[in-house]
């Protein structure tokens, strides 16, 4: 994609982009859907009018994000990112909720859409935008492994199963079944619901330092590093873009400071060229001893 500017492969770039898409078929969406009396754009389009304001949170949040650590934050402020997920998460759930409670309306009132051909256009023409975007940002999250780019993507992936079913509703309504256009919105707030589930879910494990990395693929790593005779306590958390962790190396009770450093170093090194979003290891040296070792092995048999 060597077509796209520069300003839509950074988060923030994508992400204001993504803004200027959403407004804009949220607008044509809502006002269409109103004029055919389509309970289905109209959820749509309510749906885009969020997204709009999910899209300012997430920039808020990467905003936020990038400042370096200060003292009140020595660890940095990367956690804004999450916190922006689970705020996300919590206005799709209450978009599903409004656009459950308007499908249900239109349903009991059994309101026919209008069908044209100018009404599919719409949504093909959106389902088009939103395909771009979610490519945009799928080829940003590649390159920045940024969880509120990745998280948006999802949420838009979504968006194009929801449109789908607005044109499916559309034309079932159009061949005499004007229940089914209601029934679309229910589909649709179900899929609303989902990926705001799934946000406030991802959101939440790395605000309540869930690891993000297996301590057993870990450990492994750290006993193939020369002069490294155990391994334990390892721990990580962050987000898939910035990942810390620490861990405690046995080494040989009998080496330099110099050279024990110079182990952890290596390990700090394998961890970091095999998980590049690993920014920081902090390593804890402790001598090891193979007669306390091998009495620890006596006392407690396996």
């Amino acid at each position: 994609m060597g077509f796209i500017p520069s300003t839509l492969k950074t988060p923030t770039g994508i992400l204001f982009f993504a803004l200027g898409v959403n407004i804009s078929l949220s607008i044509l969406k809502i006002a269409w859907g109103h004029s055919i009396r389509s309970a289905g754009m109209l959820a749509d389009g309510y749906h885009a009018l969020l997204d709009s304001l999910s899209d300012l949170i997430c920039l808020g949040g990467v905003t936020v994000a990038r400042r370096p650590p200060d003292a009140d934050h020595p660890y940095g402020h990367f956690k804004f990112e999450p916190l922006a997920q689970v705020a996300v998460g919590i206005f799709l759930l209450f978009t599903g909720y409004e656009v459950l409670s308007h499908s249900y309306e239109s349903y009991r009132s059994a309101t026919s859409s209008i069908f044209s051909v100018a009404s599919v256009s719409v949504m093909v023409v959106s389902m088009g935008l939103q395909l771009l975007l979610v490519k945009l940002e799928e080829n940003v999250v590649r390159e920045t492994r940024n969880t509120l780019v990745k998280a948006d993507a999802l949420h838009i992936r979504y968006d194009l199963f929801a449109s789908l079913s607005v044109i499916a509703g559309l034309v079932a309504s159009h061949l005499g079944y004007p229940k089914a256009d209601p029934i679309v919105g229910f589909l649709i707030a179900i899929m609303i619901g989902k990926a705001g589930y799934e946000l406030m879910r991802d959101g939440t494990r790395v605000l309540s330092d869930w690891s993000p990395l297996d301590p057993e693929a870990i450990t492994q790593l750290a006993l193939e590093t020369p002069g490294v005779l155990g391994c334990r306590s390892v721990r990580s958390r962050g987000t898939e873009s910035r990942i810390y962790m620490d861990l405690n190396l046995h080494v040989n009770d009998n080496l330099t400071v110099v050279h024990a450093h110079s182990i952890s170093h290596d390990v700090e090194k394998r961890i970091k060229n095999k998980y590049p979003s690993v920014i920081e290891v902090i390593v804890h040296i402790e001598p090891f001893c193979e007669e306390k070792s091998h009495a620890h092995d006596t006392n407690h048999p396996d």
